[in-house]
């Protein structure tokens, strides 16, 4: 693999560019990166940004040009990197994912939830995201399945024997009519406009805070770092509840998650929050047939994930990738 890391700022400008390459003849807002010769420019590294902080695309560009640790930025460019090597692997194998399979999948997800289409994208923008940037998403997740599914799916394929074993591995997720104790950061923003600038905010400083318990820091350090960006964010760390009395979307992000561990941002009852499990106590276990099936796609999206790490370190090491930060 071919890869090249310029100085910070180099490649990130705001003045056009004009690339003449018979393979990509157009003008392009500033070039960060080749893929086999395929350009990923700025405009296309800050609307990642954006889809996957759930802000708008001004202050993905504003988080983008005021940042200063390349590692940061590189963490953008390299999702970019490896979906334009998976797109390219899929054309050459004849599989490349045809918009009417984006089509299919979410009009499948938005009436397997009973929603008209306006219902449909408010929900969306509680989450942040926009139609557009929820079908970028379907798209790579299309991707992805497709280059595991040719490459290595009976590297994915679980039994049912693995799948009662990773229920009993993780069987404190399962308890009915426990206790559970959490740290949470609460990011309050004003439920009736999901689009409003304090909810981009809220957003993006708790995904700083979850990007900073990954590297290491503590909760009420991750805290700290959040409050810089969103002042009113609020730290919580209370005593043992009943799961049941916990918000419903609260419920479903503890269930993922092992005693220990840190969930993403979500939305719930007018605001963003991250919770970090600290204990859990009581309760009796789940029946598995209730589970089999939600573990068995848990399980094969785990393998999923290794298998495609595999996949995009095979595809790296052929391909000509200049980094231009």
């Amino acid at each position: 693999m071919k890869r090249i890391l310029h100085g910070l700022g180099a490649g990130i400008g705001i003045a056009l560019l004009l690339v003449a390459s018979p393979a990509f003849p157009r003008v392009i807002d500033g070039v960060v990166a080749l893929v086999n010769e395929e350009p990923i420019t700025f405009s296309e590294v800050r609307q990642e940004v954006a889809d996957g902080m759930g802000i708008p695309a001004g202050d993905a560009d504003a988080f983008l040009r005021e940042e200063r640790d390349p590692a940061v930025i590189l963490h953008w460019v390299n999702g970019l990197v490896e979906s334009t090597l998976v797109r390219m692997e899929l054309a050459k194998e004849g599989r490349a994912v045809p918009e009417g399979d984006v089509d299919r999948a979410v009009e499948s997800i938005r009436k397997a939830n009973g929603l008209n289409e306006k219902q449909f994208e408010e929900l969306l923008a509680r989450e942040g995201l926009t139609l557009p940037a929820y079908r970028r998403r379907i798209r790579w997740q299309l991707e992805r399945g497709a280059i595991v599914r040719a490459r290595k799916f009976k590297d994915v394929t679980v039994t049912e024997v693995e799948v009662r074993d990773y229920f009993r591995e993780n069987a404190e997720r399962f308890l009915v009519g426990g206790q559970v104790r959490l740290e949470t950061l609460f990011f309050p923003v004003p439920s009736a406009d999901p689009a409003a600038e304090s909810v981009a905010r809220a957003r993006f400083a708790a995904q700083q805070a979850v990007d900073a318990v990954g590297e290491g820091r503590t909760f009420a350090e991750a805290y700290g770092v959040a409050r810089a960006t969103f002042p009113e964010a609020r730290l919580v760390s209370g005593d043992f509840l009943p799961m049941e009395d916990l918000l419903p979307e609260m419920q479903k992000e503890v269930q993922r998650l092992r005693t220990g561990q840190t969930s993403g941002p979500f939305y719930a009852d007018a605001g963003v929050f991250v919770v970090r499990v600290l204990a859990r106590r009581g309760g009796t276990p789940v029946e598995f047939a209730k589970v089999k099936d939600a573990l068995t796609e848990e399980l094969t999206d785990k393998r999923s994930e290794k298998a495609f790490a595999d996949i995009l370190e095979e595809l790296k090491k052929s391909a000509s990738i200049d980094v231009r930060l």
